[in-house]
């Protein structure tokens, strides 16, 4: 009945041929695989299912067609699919295991972008068990709309303490990229600030007068500023003019920059403060002008 209906389908515009008929098979697998997964006290047992399950099973390429992502129901069609795909394979325990056995069925990137995203936002991960199945997925993850998911995404994987802190990658003033995981092993005490904000250019003082004292410590000063991009030569003439010390760096977009949605700041200066983990102490640590910050690095640092 399906293909004879797929078939009387014959307008004068054929993109919308196409488009109706992978509309129509749609809504057939994805009531068929539903029943599938609907919960019973009893399902049939093996090798006994529906045929028309086995007829619309493939080893290889199951969607390549984008257009899937124009109908209302193709991501469910795919969760429902890879669903009887992974309980007939027995693939149900590993989660990374289940989600690469999964998109190597897909074929079109923009298609496994998405399925990835939906298959993150029905997880319901734990830091520890997000971190390893996110890790050999960024790859998939390119768009502007993916980025922006991961950060909201990590914000409750990175905000609260004892929580590992946000991975960022800024670039110093002479363009070379550094990334926050390269300071494991020291404290870490964080400044976001910019060129154009008075109150932030007040604590500059303080802050070089404790990058001076502990400069032999177990303490890496950051500053990263959040100036707009097209102000980029400014920052740099701002760091040369100030001589500022610490580690420099210009995150790449302003308040939209992934350091500074993940730890929702609004407003600046503000001060984040990490152990020798990349873990957070405080997102909202004392300001370097407070004379009980220098007693807190003390007491850090005796630990």
């Amino acid at each position: 009945m399906v293909s004879e209906f797929k078939s009387s389908i014959d307008t004068k515009d054929n993109d919308f041929n196409d488009l109706l008929k992978l509309a129509v098979q749609a809504d057939y697998e994805n009531a068929l695989y539903y029943f599938f997964r609907i919960p019973r006290t009893k399902f049939p047992k093996e090798g006994n299912e529906l045929s028309a399950y086995e007829t619309l099973y493939v080893d290889g390429i199951k969607f390549s067609d984008p257009n899937i992502l124009k109908l209302e129901n193709g991501v469910a069609w795919m969760e429902n699919y890879f669903f009887y795909y992974t309980i007939k394979n027995k693939i149900t325990k590993d989660r990374i295991k289940r989600i690469s056995s999964c998109i190597a069925h897909i074929s079109d990137d923009r298609i496994k972008e998405v399925y990835i995203r939906e298959s993150i936002k029905k997880g319901y991960y734990k830091a520890y068990e997000y971190n390893a199945f996110i890790t050999p997925l960024r790859q998939y993850l390119t768009s502007e709309t993916s980025k922006e998911f991961i950060v909201e995404y990590e914000k409750n994987h990175h905000k609260d303490e004892g929580q590992a802190g946000y991975n960022f990658t800024y670039n110093d003033p002479k363009g070379n990229p550094v990334s926050f995981s390269e300071f494991k092993g020291k404290y870490v005490y964080i400044d976001l600030w910019a060129t154009w904000c008075g109150p932030c250019k007040k604590e500059i003082p303080f802050l070089k007068e404790l990058e001076e004292k502990y400069k032999d410590e177990a303490i890496e000063f950051v500053s990263i500023s959040l100036d707009k991009p097209k102000n980029l030569q400014k920052w740099k003439d701002f760091v040369a003019d100030k001589n500022l010390k610490g580690v420099q760096l210009v995150a790449d977009n302003a308040f939209d920059s992934g350091i500074a949605k993940n730890y929702s700041v609004k407003s600046i200066p503000r001060f984040l403060l990490f152990d020798k983990e990349g873990k957070i102490i405080s997102t909202n640590a004392l300001r370097p002008s407070n004379p009980a910050l220098d007693t807190q690095f003390q007491s850090l640092l005796k630990k």
